[in-house]
């Protein structure tokens, strides 16, 4: 039987290492690689949509680079919701769905606010503090229990989150604090990243009440239809600005459909706070993005920075 190449110390017996290799034909060890990788595409997907929006449509409001992805992923929902099994859709699902809508565009909005005005690198690393809202919803809506291992690898993510900020201990030691507060995306991407802690514990309610499949295709079809007609009616958004650059609107409603996928399917098989805080590896990936294509400063703390996050990641993948 192939085993990995790779082992873990899990505990000590006297005085030794106890050794546990992972058989690659294990059920166990493919459900948590399997998660593990979806949710690091969802990762990837997340960055690589920020930085494609900050990259082609920065001279659109935060309201229409909020809808542009969405919109353009809508159709693709609609599609796959004719190839999928529909489930047993469950009362728990539209009682989810119904606060889980706006708290998910609120969420949005935001989001691409903080990236419409900061650095990428300095944004979308501090989404890494959704496992610790997630921490608390998720054990208060889902009565999640979590390991020490996986809260520990919880608490070196918002540690990574410290140290992305670390050349302004200059200012003492809150200076990384206060840096997070006096740029303005830093501190909308927090408060983003409770909104997120909160509407991804309801969207593993809708999935557990449906599926991983229907639950994505059907909130996210919903979310790109309502949402535009809405901000076009108040006003916030111009409809011409929004079908302006059409392939590249495809590019980022692509990239956005295989994250929804990704998403759901990770969080229909893992705890919610472990998901998420895998998926908060986006980090890493903005860093580079800020770096290559926006020739952002400071990269050497924000490398220092998504290196620990990494190091938590991979501690709840390993022993989460």
């Amino acid at each position: 039987m192939l085993l990995l190449s790779f082992f873990q110390v899990s505990t000590f017996k006297a005085g030794k290492p106890q050794v546990c290799f992972y058989n690659i034909n294990d059920p166990t060890y493919t459900r948590r690689m399997t998660w593990f990788f979806l949710s690091l595409a969802a990762a990837f997907c997340m960055a690589s949509n920020s930085a494609w929006l900050k990259r082609f449509f920065s001279d659109v409001s935060p309201w229409e680079m909020s809808v542009i992805p969405f919109f353009y992923a809508m159709p693709l929902c609609g599609v796959t919701l004719f190839f999928i099994d529909i489930p047993e859709i469950k009362p728990e699902f539209y009682t989810a769905l119904i606060w889980v809508l706006p708290v998910t565009a609120i969420g949005f909005i935001l989001h691409f606010r903080a990236i419409h005005i900061s650095p990428l690198s300095l944004t979308l690393p501090f989404l890494s503090f959704t496992p610790v809202f997630v921490l608390f919803t998720g054990d208060l809506i889902l009565h999640e229990s979590l390991s020490a291992a996986g809260i520990s690898g919880m608490l070196l993510v918002v540690v990574g989150g410290y140290v992305l900020n670390l050349d302004s201990t200059r200012y003492g030691w809150f200076g990384p604090i206060k840096a997070i507060f006096k740029e303005p995306g830093s501190a909308i991407m927090l408060l983003v990243s409770a909104l997120y802690g909160l509407s991804s514990v309801g969207g593993k309610v809708m999935v557990i009440n449906s599926s991983a499949m229907f639950a994505a295709m059907f909130l996210f079809g919903l979310y790109g239809t309502i949402l535009p007609l809405i901000l076009v009616a108040v006003g916030k958004v111009q409809f011409k600005n929004i079908i302006r650059k059409p392939l590249l609107g495809m590019g980022s409603g692509i990239i956005v459909f295989i994250e929804i996928v990704s998403h759901n399917l990770a969080i229909s098989m893992v705890a919610a706070a472990y998901m998420i805080t895998i998926k908060r590896m986006a980090g890493i990936f903005s860093v580079i993005y800020g770096w290559v294509l926006f020739h952002e400063r400071g990269i050497r703390y924000r490398l220092m920075g998504t290196a620990i996050m990494t190091v938590g990641a991979a501690l709840i993948a390993l022993y989460g």
